[in-house]
């Protein structure tokens, strides 16, 4: 079964370096704004935020179901994650996440996130005050999660999320794939861990739209009837690795180190470390490397018994040159 579990690990990466979606293309910065559905690019949990969002290879409870599903086998309890994310320009961003471990090896989970804004007034040429019309821009998914142990090291999920996106009239839908897995290595507290998320086929708008064109003979205009163009999802591969390299009664220490390559994007290399203090207090930081937004982050959690319940504080900090700084939080409960 270790054999297996190794055969399958190294199936998925060479599968992901091989796709013929082109996860590896080699300029990368090029490749900015050529997505769909950029809203999934925007991380989820504070906790994981504080990090670096180096945590493919860390089972940190719910919310880590986003950056790699295999994490789900990991957890022995019911978790329940809710994060908020006040984003620039009055765009706000809810997440919720359920984790359950079934009878066995099994498990099964629920994600939900949703990007919304307050209703944007409708300008035109002529009336560039506002025509009195308002309309709304939302983008929203919700996943499904199942994963299993294979063996007492090794463990995969898969999560298959339904995406959506509404501009005023437009709108945009599509079926996205998330796999991970996870993998202690036997050497100390070594684990190693790759994810490939929003996984999926290029999707465009639903409907048509009326185009323009000039007459190359007569010189008039025509008026052409033409479907939107297609782009591809943000797909995004992760490997990495994570080891405790201080494991006392009263202190602990986490690093990970994480190599993520996206399709919309340049690669970059992200790292994080968490300290804990007696399993109450934590602080975290992180740093992404070849980024030039959200390159630093920061974050502190609490950790509390409630009445036999664990309940989990987060706050995630991450700088933006550009932009106002996101404010996240995060809430847990581990039952």
């Amino acid at each position: 079964m270790k054999h297996l579990s190794l055969k399958i690990l190294l199936i998925l990466i060479t599968t992901s370096f091989c796709s013929s979606q082109n996860l590896f293309p080699i300029l990368g910065g090029q490749r900015v704004g050529t997505s769909v559905f950029s809203f999934l690019n925007i991380g989820v949990s504070a906790r994981a935020i504080g990090m670096g969002e180096s945590v493919v290879a860390l089972n940190h409870g719910a919310s880590n179901i986003s950056y790699n599903p295999g994490v789900i086998a990991q957890l022995e309890k019911t978790e329940i994650s809710l994060s908020t994310i006040n984003w620039p320009s009055d765009i706000k961003y809810d997440y919720l996440s359920i984790s359950k471990k079934l009878s066995g090896r099994h498990s099964l989970g629920f994600n939900f996130g949703i990007l919304h804004m307050q209703p944007m007034a409708e300008t035109s040429e002529f009336y560039p005050d506002g025509t009195g019309e308002y309309f709304i821009f939302q983008d929203r998914f919700i996943g499904l999660t199942y994963g299993a142990k294979m063996t007492d090291r090794f463990s995969f999920g898969v999560t298959l999320k339904h995406v959506s996106e509404k501009l005023a009239e437009n709108e945009m839908s599509a079926i996205l794939l998330d796999v991970g897995t996870f993998y202690w290595t036997g050497f100390s507290s070594l684990r190693f861990c790759a994810s490939l998320t929003n996984f999926g086929q290029q999707t465009s708008p639903e409907g048509s739209y009326p185009k323009t064109l000039l007459d190359s003979e007569s010189g008039s205009e025509i008026v052409e009837i033409t479907s939107f163009e297609k782009f591809s999802p943000p797909t995004l591969f992760r490997v990495g690795v994570a080891f405790d390299p201080i494991q006392k009664l009263n202190h602990k220490v986490s690093y990970s180190l994480q190599l993520n390559h996206p399709v919309d994007n340049a690669e970059y290399i992200v790292t994080g470390i968490e300290y804990s203090f007696v399993n109450l207090l934590f602080l975290r930081s992180g740093y992404k490397f070849n980024k030039k937004e959200e390159n630093y982050t920061a974050g502190v959690g609490l950790n509390i018994n409630v009445g036999g319940y664990n309940l989990k504080i987060d706050y995630g900090y991450a700088n933006f040159d550009h932009l106002s700084d996101p404010k996240r939080f995060s809430i847990g409960l581990t039952i």
